[in-house]
């Protein structure tokens, strides 16, 4: 027969409940009383070693993740390189899909202080929300780590690893310039996400630089979701004027331009042009050679745990620390056009 709280509580000579609220993290148990529960917890054996570790050390072993759409496969890949590194750190994953949702992240995050983790990673919803600014500090100051990842915060001072959207942006929207376009729209992600405003600010820069005009017909407002970007072909594309060139602001966002381009019968490389932001593994896998601009996502999310391990282990505040992973631009065909400064050859 297994031990029980009752062995623990003989052990230690106190009640059970005493037992209950040292488990619990009752701050009405005397420091002394405390001592001896921790001992008999971690010499019978009772319970999973994370508990003893809690109680002793203030360390769960565990970091919660909170990540918007576990759908994404940007995501899923981030997740890999975080789980690959907590692993080897000792640490557990709790992942939570807060699906873009401020009302569900606000939950999330209540839930993940309760249970006391270690550490936290988190891709806010909002970029401006005062709210979750304020439950990330209040973790901080539990001295419990945060690292934003990917989307930063306007408020508050946290670490972060983040990628280099405008210069990916930019390259990939000077690319579609190099190949003859002028009429080059874009379906931006949320504004008030860093990777949707440094996205949009790198395709206009790339226009501005080579003295083309920025037109708010060419610009949709996208929420890096399919269903949205396929609306927003429809817009884009039956104007009067429609783009030869698009560049979409995130892999999601690509496959709902894919998706207008194949029931209108158009050739991607050929009769329109199209960069994405992010890789598709579905679209190479069809056959279907998507130029984009990729990332190390599983890096990311390794350099991710290594800054929250850091935090984590020295317990102090050593300044704020952010980390930029570069982007490449990778063609495949897709940004090609037969109007180009070489159709006639």
């Amino acid at each position: 027969m297994g031990v029980n709280i009752y062995d623990v509580a003989k052990k230690a000579r106190v009640s059970s409940a005493t037992v209950s609220r040292v488990m619990n993290g009752s701050p009405y148990v005397r420091e002394t009383t405390k001592s001896r529960v921790v001992k008999a917890i971690a010499e019978l054996d009772y319970t999973p070693n994370a508990v003893a570790r809690k109680l002793s050390t203030g360390d769960t072993g565990s970091i919660g993740f909170l990540v918007p759409d576990i759908e994404n496969p940007f995501f899923t890949h981030l997740l890999r390189g975080i789980t690959d590194a907590a692993d080897k750190h000792g640490y557990n994953i709790f992942l939570c899909s807060t699906e873009d949702s401020a009302e569900k992240e606000r939950r999330y995050l209540a839930s993940m202080r309760a249970e006391r983790m270690s550490g936290m990673l988190v891709i806010p919803v909002e970029a401006g929300s005062e709210s979750l600014c304020r439950a990330l500090t209040a973790f901080e100051t539990e001295h419990v780590p945060v690292v934003l990842v990917d989307r930063s915060l306007r408020h508050g001072r946290f670490d972060g690893v983040f990628s280099e959207d405008f210069r990916g942006a930019m390259a990939a929207v000077e690319c579609l310039i190099g190949e003859g376009h002028r009429r080059i729209a874009t379906i931006s992600g949320p504004e008030d996400s860093r990777p949707g405003s440094e996205r949009r600010q790198g395709y206009a820069a790339a226009l501005s630089k080579w003295g083309i005009p920025l037109e708010e017909r060419y610009i949709a407002q996208g929420d890096f979701h399919q269903e949205r970007a396929y609306e927003a072909m429809h817009m884009l594309m039956e104007q009067e004027e429609p783009p030869t060139a698009i560049f979409s602001a995130n892999n999601m966002t690509s496959l709902g331009c894919v998706r207008y381009f194949r029931e209108k019968g158009l050739r991607l490389g050929s009769d329109v042009s199209l960069i994405g932001f992010d890789d598709i593994d579905l679209l190479r896998w069809a056959g279907i050679p998507l130029s984009v601009v990729d990332r190390d996502t599983c890096r990311m999310g390794r350099d991710a745990v290594k800054l929250l391990v850091r935090r984590m282990q020295s317990g102090a505040d050593t300044g704020r620390e952010e980390i930029f992973i570069p982007t490449e631009l990778i063609l495949r065909g897709s940004e090609k056009w037969r109007g180009g400064p070489n159709a006639a050859l």
